[in-house]
């Protein structure tokens, strides 16, 4: 029992000193540069340290004995460099050479170099530069536990961070395959039906997830990156079936597997009934930012296909699955769409708020 409460005693003591050192002004000053008028008040407490020294090195003389000179000279260094650095240490050092040589040192009141006072002078700056020189190492020391305590908290806090987005995204990846199983059964005409449409929605959103891991630290996502990974199961990227024109426009984890969805199903349904079901027809995707009235800016994404067959609109996105994964994929990023089935083929518009989008879009 005793070992352990040495133990505590010592973390208890050590605790206490780290807490006085970080209030110190000189420790204070490494976690953060001090103001004009900060600096120049450590320098006016030096000045007044020195003068206390030299005032009770002279009160005091008359009872020391010779050999003495620097008594009080020694603490007022030490004090001043622990408690405003080693910069003002070193001017009380320079003020107290002087005063300790001229008062203390025979030939008193004078500054005449005889080899007494040398060598006298010499000890003396022998034991304030290392006195300084210690300081300032356990500054050094103080500085670079400071530094790695700031290094592991950010790493702490970017863990954190990562182990919540992971969370969170895990959550919105289930919720959103749960939504679709759900719906593929529902409408699923056949067992192989079934897992031909599972398969190919999972796979969407497999290609999502892969875009995301293949970004850098500081990447995002592009929507036009959303796109083109969507759509390149059905043989349009890099072909003049396919127009892709907008602003360059970051999106965010969540919005890349909604859209990648959104967009796999529309490019589904033009296989099946639309533009891409003939040779000839294609696909143009244009996006632009818009102000709503009444409403936060959103992002506006409009779906055109042409020279595939005339549309039907039961057949389209107005019912059946994609219809419905549609309006509830939109419905969890606060989006809305407008299908319209012209005889030139089928236009979809989305509309999506920025926010949703990407968080970081003002």
């Amino acid at each position: 029992m005793a070992k352990p409460r040495r133990l505590q005693t010592a973390l208890v003591k050590t605790s206490c000193m780290h807490g006085l050192l970080i209030n110190l002004p000189a420790f204070r000053a490494m976690r953060s540069p001090p103001s004009g008028a900060a600096v120049a008040l450590s320098y006016l407490y030096s000045l007044a340290i020195f003068a206390i020294a030299l005032v009770s090195r002279l009160w005091l003389d008359p009872y020391m004995l010779a050999g003495f000179p620097y008594v009080t000279f020694f603490p007022a260094v030490v004090i001043t460099g622990f408690v405003f650095g080693v910069r003002q240490g070193i001017l009380v050092a320079f003020l107290s050479f002087f005063a300790s040589w001229y008062y203390f040192i025979p030939p008193y009141h004078s500054l005449e170099p005889t080899f007494g006072a040398l060598l006298a002078m010499s000890l003396y700056l022998f034991v304030v530069i290392t006195d300084l020189l210690l300081i300032f190492l356990v500054m050094k020391a103080y500085r670079a536990e400071s530094e790695a305590r700031a290094e592991n908290q950010r790493m702490a806090d970017e863990r954190e961070v990562m182990a919540r987005e992971l969370d969170h995204r895990l959550k919105n990846i289930f919720a959103a395959m749960n939504a679709v199983i759900n719906l593929s059964v529902k409408h699923a005409s056949s067992p192989e039906d079934l897992a031909k449409g599972l398969r190919e929605r999972l796979s969407a959103m497999g290609r999502s997830n892969l875009l995301l891991r293949g970004l850098g630290e500081d990447e995002e996502a592009t929507l036009e990156a959303v796109i083109v990974q969507a759509l390149e199961p059905f043989g349009l990227v890099g072909t003049a079936r396919l127009s892709l024109e907008g602003p360059k426009t970051a999106v965010s984890g969540q919005a890349v597997i909604i859209l990648s969805l959104i967009l796999h199903e529309l490019g589904t349904n033009a296989a099946k009934y639309g533009a891409l079901s003939v040779p000839d027809g294609t696909v143009s995707v244009r996006w632009s930012w818009e102000d709503q009235q009444n409403e936060e800016p959103a992002i506006r994404i409009a779906w055109t296909e042409r020279g595939g067959p005339p549309p039907a609109a039961p057949q389209g996105m107005n019912q059946g699955f994609g219809s419905t994964l549609l309006t509830r994929l939109l419905a969890t990023a606060q989006g809305r769409s407008v299908s319209e089935f012209p005889s030139e083929g089928a236009e979809v518009t989305l509309y999506l708020p920025l926010s949703s989008l990407n968080p970081g879009i003002k």
